[in-house]
């Protein structure tokens, strides 16, 4: 009878030590590629359900706002809050809702005032501002007023708004233009997702989603 060359009569033939540490090196690759794709797709599922509901907590609030719902009451506050089902919109939470009323500055709106100077004549400016949630974790895109220009309910006096250069809207000018009289509606969300550092570390530096409406 033959006997394998790589075998003693009798016993199971063994692979080479070389062709082993192949097959050990082949499923290292295979894992390793594996679990980024499974990572991937992971941040892709959290970052589109995440979205979808700040998206969807932002547009309400901001269809609410623009109604006429007082944000600075503590009734309105706890539907938004009973809203934020997915993020926490509490002051130390993962959600910030950030409300303004933004109106252009015309030369009747300073005439009706009886200021003798207007510089923000011409200029897209502040007159309300509230911060629903973790004030901490953005800034408006627009810009913060200061908080001595700023009432109890978020308002904001006229005479200060075409005056003082700190309530100006900057860079809202380049998103639309506002008529005379008119006010916008500028609801602003930013939703905390760390999560994403992890699980998308290449597109989601920030670890959060940042959305806005305006009416």
């Amino acid at each position: 009878m033959a006997v394998h060359p790589f075998v003693e009569s009798g016993t199971r033939r063994q692979p080479p030590r070389a062709e082993r540490g192949s097959t050990m090196l082949e499923l290292a690759l295979i894992l390793s590629l594996g679990l980024t794709l499974l990572l991937g797709v992971t941040g892709v599922g959290v970052r589109m359900g995440g979205t979808l509901y700040g998206t969807q907590l932002t547009r309400d609030v901001a269809h609410m706002y623009a109604l006429g719902t007082d944000f600075s009451q503590p009734g309105a506050v706890s539907i938004a809050q009973t809203l934020s089902t997915n993020f926490s919109l509490t002051s130390t939470g993962t959600a910030e809702l950030i409300l303004s009323q933004i109106v252009q500055v015309y030369q009747a709106d300073c005439t009706a005032a009886n200021l003798q100077s207007c510089p923000n004549l011409n200029q897209p400016v502040f007159i309300q501002r509230i911060v629903l949630g973790n004030a901490t974790l953005r800034g408006s895109a627009f810009g913060t007023p200061p908080a001595n220009y700023v009432g109890a309910n978020g308002s904001i006096s006229l005479t200060n708004a075409y005056q003082q250069a700190q309530l100006i809207a900057t860079g809202f000018g380049s998103v639309m233009t506002l008529a005379d009289n008119q006010v916008a509606y500028l609801t602003e969300g930013y939703f905390s997702m760390p999560q994403l550092d992890l699980l998308d570390p290449i597109n989601n530096q920030t670890g959060g989603y940042y959305v806005r409406f305006i009416f």
